[in-house]
C-alpha cells in the first residue's frame, strides 16, 4: 500500500476518479440531492492533481530557472483570479438546482472561468515542483474537464434555454478565451419580434391599451412580424406601417363602429330628400332591411362591409403613395413590417393565409375584409385570386383559426432563431380576448335574427377559448389574455365616448402591463 501511495500515476487515478464523480454530480438527480457526494469528488480531484506532483512522488523532475519560477508563480496568480470569483456558482463544487446565468465580469472572457483556473492550477503546481508527469497530465485534465463541461452545458441549456444559446454564441470559449470578446453579452427581457392579435370584431378596440403598454416597454421597436385574424387583421395591418404610437393609436381609433355594419350597399346612403325628413328615413330603413335580406340570400350575409373597406383603402392610401389597393409585394418594398392576414375559403374549408411570401400581388384591403367578414352577420367575399365577385367565398378568419398564434412556429422561422425550442417559437407574443364563464354578458335578449347571429357567434368564439388557450399551458406563457366579457364582438354601436370603449382599452393595457411586469421567459423555468 505505501508503494501504491507513491506512484504518481495512482493519484492521477484519483483526480480522475474525482473528475468524473463531479461530471455525475452535476448531471444527475442524485448529485443534486446529496451536495457532499459532489464535495467529495472536487476534493479528490484537488488532492490527486496536488499529491502527483508532490516532491515526495518519485517522479523525473527538471531544473528550475528564474523564468520557470515566475512562469509557475504567475499561472498560480491567473488560477486564483479565475478561480475565487466564480467558486460558489460552479456546478463543480457546488451543483444547484437553480441556475442563474452569469454574463459579465469572468464569464464575459470564457464561458468556464472556473475550469480555466483550473487548468492553470495544474500548470502552475506542475511547474513549481518541477515535475514532468504533472505536466504531461495537463492534456488528460483538459480532456477530462471538456467532457464535463459538455455535459454541464446540456443541463444549463435545458434550464436556461435559448438565453443560454444567445450567451454562447456570442462568448464563444469554453475555456480559451475566443475573438471576438463582449464584455456585457446584451440578452433582451422581451425576445418578441412576432406580434399576434385574435379576432374578436369591437372587442379589438383592447388594442389600443394593448399598443400603448408595448411601446411604454420598448417592446414595438423590436417587432418585425405582425399577425391576426378578423379584428386582429386590422390591428395587425395598421401596426404594420411602423407609424410612431400616437399616430397608430389615431389611425385605429378612426374607425367609426356605428358604420361598418352597413345596409345600404352605397358607401354614403342617405335619406330621399324630396320626402319630409321622417318618412325619409323609414323608407331608407324599410329599403335597407330589403337589401340586407336579399344579401343574405345572395351573399351570406345581413350587412355590407362597403364602409369599413372605403376606410381601410383610405388608410392604405396614406401610406402607400395614394394606392388603395397595395399589395403585399408593395408593403414589404415600402419596408413595412411582415404582414400575415388569416381568412377562411369556406369554398375549399381551407384557412387563408395572405402574406409577401405566399401571395405577394393580393391587395392588403382585400385580404382584411375577408378576414374581418363574420359569416352570416357580413356578406362573404368572392374572390378567384385576381378579381372580386368572381371565385370562392371568403369569410372571417375566425371560423378556422381565430388566434395564428402557431403561424410563427413553422419551420420557416426556426432558422438563426435562438428562441425557436421543441417546435416552439418563443419570439412570438399573442394577445388573445377572453371570455371569463363568470362575468361573460348574459343579460341581452335574442330578439332579431341579428341578435341570434351575435349569440351564435360568441358561443362558437367560447368553443374556440377552450380548445386555443384554456387547456393550453404553453400558449398561455405567450399569450396575454385580456377578459371582454363584458360586450359582445357585435356591439357596433359604441363610441369612443362609451363607457365600454374606454374600459376595454384600460382592460387591454392593464392584461398588457401585469403579463409583461411578471414575465419570465420560459427559458427560465426548469419545465418548459
Amino acid at each position: 500500500m505505501d508503494i501504491l501511495a507513491l506512484n504518481p500515476f495512482f493519484w492521477a487515478v484519483i483526480g480522475l476518479f474525482g473528475l468524473f464523480g463531479a461530471t455525475t454530480a452535476v448531471n444527475t438527480s442524485y448529485g443534486k440531492k446529496h451536495p457532499a457526494f459532489a464535495k467529495i469528488s472536487a476534493f479528490l480531484f484537488f488532492i490527486g492533481r496536488l499529491i502527483v506532483v508532490m516532491p515526495f512522488i518519485p517522479q523525473p523532475r527538471f531544473q528550475h530557472s528564474i523564468s520557470t519560477l515566475i512562469l509557475g508563480f504567475g499561472f498560480g496568480v491567473a488560477s486564483l483570479i479565475f478561480i475565487l470569483p466564480v467558486l460558489k456558482t460552479q456546478p463543480l463544487t457546488a451543483p444547484s438546482t437553480r441556475m442563474k446565468l452569469q454574463t459579465s465580469g469572468l464569464y464575459s472572457i470564457v464561458r468556464h472561468p472556473f475550469y480555466l483556473g483550473e487548468i492553470l492550477f495544474s500548470l502552475s503546481i506542475s511547474i513549481l515542483f518541477k515535475s514532468w508527469i504533472g505536466l504531461a497530465l495537463i492534456p488528460i485534465w483538459w480532456a477530462g474537464l471538456i467532457l464535463h463541461i459538455t455535459n454541464e452545458e446540456e443541463s444549463i441549456q435545458k434550464v436556461l434555454g435559448p438565453y443560454y444559446l444567445e450567451y454562447k454564441a456570442r462568448v464563444k470559449g469554453r475555456i480559451i478565451p475566443l475573438l471576438p470578446l463582449l464584455k456585457e453579452p446584451k440578452i433582451p427581457k422581451y425576445p418578441f419580434k412576432n406580434l399576434v392579435f385574435k379576432g374578436g370584431g369591437v372587442k379589438g378596440t383592447a388594442y389600443l391599451g394593448v399598443l400603448r403598454e408595448l411601446h411604454q416597454y420598448g417592446i414595438l421597436n423590436q417587432v418585425q412580424r405582425v399577425a391576426g385574424s378578423s379584428a386582429g387583421a386590422i390591428t395587425a395591418t395598421l401596426l404594420s406601417f411602423n407609424r410612431d404610437i400616437d399616430k397608430t393609436i389615431q389611425l385605429l381609433d378612426s374607425l367609426d363602429y356605428r358604420k361598418v355594419p352597413q345596409l345600404k350597399s352605397e358607401y354614403e346612403a342617405k335619406d330621399p330628400e324630396w320626402l319630409p325628413k321622417f318618412i325619409g328615413k323609414e323608407i331608407t330603413k324599410i329599403s335597407g332591411d330589403l337589401e340586407a335580406a336579399q344579401r343574405l340570400v345572395n351573399k351570406y350575409g345581413w350587412y355590407t362591409s362597403e364602409y369599413f373597406y372605403h376606410w381601410l383603402k383610405n388608410v392604405i392610401a396614406e401610406h402607400c403613395d395614394g394606392n388603395p389597393m397595395a399589395t403585399f409585394e408593395d408593403f414589404r418594398r415600402l419596408g413595412f413590417r411582415d404582414l400575415y392576414i388569416v381568412s377562411t375559403n369556406l369554398s375549399d374549408l381551407s384557412v387563408a393565409v395572405f402574406c409577401a411570401d405566399r401571395t405577394p400581388d393580393i391587395a392588403v384591403a382585400n385580404a382584411v375584409r375577408f378576414s374581418m367578414s363574420i359569416p352570416l352577420f357580413f356578406e362573404s367575399v368572392q374572390f378567384d385570386g385576381k378579381q372580386l365577385g368572381v371565385g370562392d367565398y371568403f369569410v372571417d378568419g375566425g371560423v378556422l383559426m381565430n388566434y395564428p398564434i402557431h403561424f410563427f412556429d413553422q419551420e420557416e422561422f426556426k432558422k438563426n432563431n435562438l428562441w425557436y425550442v421543441d417546435g416552439t417559437n418563443w419570439e412570438t407574443l399573442g394577445f388573445y380576448l377572453y371570455s371569463s364563464s363568470e362575468v361573460i354578458v348574459k343579460e341581452k335578449k335574442i330578439g332579431s335574427i341579428m341578435d341570434f347571429i351575435s349569440h351564435l357567434y360568441e358561443c362558437y368564439n367560447i368553443s374556440l377559448q377552450i380548445a386555443e388557450i384554456d387547456n393550453n399551458p404553453t400558449d398561455q406563457r405567450r399569450s396575454v389574455k385580456i377578459d371582454t366579457s363584458f360586450v359582445q364582438a357585435t356591439d357596433f354601436h359604441i363610441t369612443p365616448e362609451h363607457e365600454d370603449y374606454l374600459r376595454l382599452i384600460n382592460t387591454g393595457k392593464q392584461a398588457t402591463k401585469e403579463f409583461l411586469e411578471r414575465y419570465d421567459n420560459p427559458s427560465m423555468l426548469r419545465n418548459w
